[in-house]
């Protein structure tokens, strides 16, 4: 017997109105899905993010002119931003700053036709981070790994970096929470689990913090209601097309799209 996950009602969607994704690969598969349904769409600018606080310093970085991101490593003659994808490297540090600056500006740029309309879907990945020093990077960059420490993250710690970030956010924006299907198993299946019941509770007190946030089940819906090794890649970690296309039409719903 197959128990159907409840999505709930998510906002309402009215034209002037732009939508943002930041996080894991699903914020990514929202993109032809968004666009098909006539709804502009922009996401992930410094590629991929997994752990919560690099997402929500990245949230406060498109918010917050003043707020700069880090950590920069030089490895050899290559600059690499830690804090973003590994595409952002450059042998000089001001042409690469100058990079991610443009980035910013041209996603405020992308909202200027609907100032008073918008919608961020947050894809948590999981709650597994990696430390350089200490320092938290957002993407390892394929250098050395022993240059870096994993951790879980506390829902404490996580709470305390959102709660500074979420002010910088304008209120009419609405916020979707969702957490990733994806397993990762190179972490082991018990961590790749605890990592995402971190990032569930985590979400639920995120929740109380702002009227303006719902959660969406993506991670239940795969996990739970497809259960499935039919419904993944032959990876076993990442969910297949066919996946993809339940969990899409499950978010049509969740919008009250047509």
């Amino acid at each position: 017997m197959i128990s159907n996950v409840q999505v709930g009602v998510g906002p309402s969607i009215d034209s002037p109105f732009f939508c943002f994704g930041l996080g894991s690969c699903f914020v990514a598969h929202l993109e032809e899905s968004l666009h098909s349904w006539g709804i502009p769409y922009n996401y992930n600018p410094l590629g991929t993010s997994f752990n919560p606080i690099s997402i929500a310093q990245q949230l406060r970085w498109v918010f917050d002119e003043n707020y700069t991101l880090s950590p920069f490593y030089r490895q050899q003659s290559d600059i690499h931003a830690l804090f973003a994808a590994n595409s952002f490297q450059s042998t000089d540090k001001e042409v690469l700053s100058q990079r991610i600056d443009n980035v910013r500006s041209a996603l405020i740029n992308s909202w200027k036709d609907s100032p008073n309309r918008g919608l961020i879907v947050v894809s948590l990945g999981t709650a597994h981070a990696w430390e350089m020093d200490g320092v938290l990077v957002n993407n390892c960059h394929k250098l050395p790994g022993q240059l870096f420490h994993r951790r879980m993250l506390s829902i404490n710690e996580i709470i305390t970096v959102w709660k500074e970030v979420l002010p910088y956010i304008p209120k009419y924006i609405h916020l979707i929470y969702t957490v990733s299907p994806v397993r990762y198993t190179k972490i082991g299946l018990q961590e790749n689990f605890k990592g995402k019941s971190v990032l569930r509770l985590a979400i639920e007190e995120l929740l109380e913090l702002r009227e303006n946030s719902t959660y969406f089940p993506s991670y239940e819906i795969i996990t739970d209601e497809l259960r499935d090794y039919s419904f993944y890649e032959s990876n076993g970690t990442h969910p297949n097309e066919k996946a993809v296309k339940v969990v899409m039409e499950r978010f049509k719903t969740f919008l009250s799209l047509k």
